[in-house]
């Protein structure tokens, strides 16, 4: 999720400014009227993608590939997650130190939650313990960038200091560990992943160079990072939080998504316009996928067994089919998409 220069400053894909640049924006309280608009039924299968260029969120019906609803947010949105129980989206916007929330019953927003001082970046759900995990980016000298984390059934907020360019988030669904990566100070091999137990840093791990994107495998104890400073992706055993193995992927990767049922994982690489698919059984490269421009964040749709992948520089969405490693169909949403997050 970085922007790209000469420097080693951790960034939202290319097409977003690093966010101490940004000024506070209100939020837009809007999601009716205009083309497009509309609310989508609870027991419609969506994804929901974060189109920070343009202030809004697209509604994708995941059954047939079809934007179904654009609601108008305001400000910069990026990270995403889904609560399908409760009807809610939460992101957070790359102009505010909030985090929004969607009823995703009637794409209507409402009241957001103040989670610092500082915008926020990564962002994650645990939905069996009503926690909400998001971690600020600070790129201020000898400012330290907090982990907060929110209890979803009251908005109570818990803040505690993780690290300092906190990226991306993940949760274990099995063990309740959270991971963030750390983007360190772009010097080689100086990226982390916190380990976050009981509102606490429990450890902090060595990564690649300028760690990014995180996603974990709880049946099978494997913890993904990519590393968009040295082109890889980190795997770890979540049972020691020891190093496995390293897997060479594309130029600049992104985020990371795991599909543990098919052993499958998907990089997304922004300057190659590419997603690496990854076998985590032997964490070997299966293929490779050309896709849209500046491919940001990506998702798996367990039911339709389809990879969303979001292209920041094409203003769409590219749906693989991961039975073949294919793209089967393009989606035009709003300006610059940088995140998706599926609600089953």
């Amino acid at each position: 999720m970085r922007t790209y220069g000469g420097d080693a400053q951790p960034r939202l894909g290319k097409y977003l400014l690093c966010l101490t640049v940004y000024c506070s924006i209100p939020l837009i309280q809007s999601c009716g009227g205009g083309s497009g608009s509309g609310s989508a039924p609870s027991t419609t299968k969506r994804a929901y993608v974060t189109n920070s260029g343009g202030g809004t969120i697209s509604v994708i019906d995941t059954t047939n590939n079809t934007v179904i609803a654009t609601i108008n947010v305001g400000g910069s949105p990026a990270a995403i997650a889904v609560d399908p129980q409760a009807n809610r989206a939460f992101f957070t916007d790359l102009s505010a130190p909030n985090i929004s929330v969607l009823d995703t019953s009637s794409n209507s927003e409402l009241s957001p939650i103040s989670a610092g001082a500082i915008p926020l970046a990564g962002l994650a759900i645990d939905t069996v313990a009503k926690k909400l995990y998001a971690a600020e980016f600070s790129d201020a000298p000898g400012q330290t960038g907090n982990v907060s984390v929110i209890n979803t059934a009251n908005s109570a907020v818990t803040p505690f200091a993780a690290g300092r360019k906190l990226q991306d988030f993940a949760v274990d669904s099995i063990t309740g560990r959270a991971y963030v990566t750390d983007f360190g100070d772009g010097a080689p091999g100086n990226g982390s992943v916190k380990v976050i137990e009981n509102n606490a840093v429990l450890t902090s791990i060595s990564s690649g160079t300028q760690s990014h994107g995180v996603d974990v495998n709880p049946s099978a104890s494997r913890l993904y990072v990519t590393n968009l400073g040295d082109n890889t992706v980190s795997v770890f055993n979540t049972s020691t939080n020891t190093m496995v193995t390293t897997v060479n992927v594309g130029n600049t990767p992104q985020a990371v998504a795991v599909y543990p049922a098919i052993a499958r994982a998907y990089v997304t690489n922004e300057a190659d316009n590419t997603v690496t698919v990854i076998n985590t059984g032997n964490n070997t490269t299966v293929t490779t996928v050309n896709v849209g421009n500046s491919p940001q964040g990506l998702a798996v749709d367990t039911a339709s067994r389809m990879v969303y992948v979001t292209n920041a520089g094409s203003n769409s969405v590219s749906v693989i089919d991961s039975g073949n490693n294919t793209v089967v169909a393009t989606i035009a949403v709003g300006s610059q998409p940088v995140r998706v997050a599926i609600a089953p």
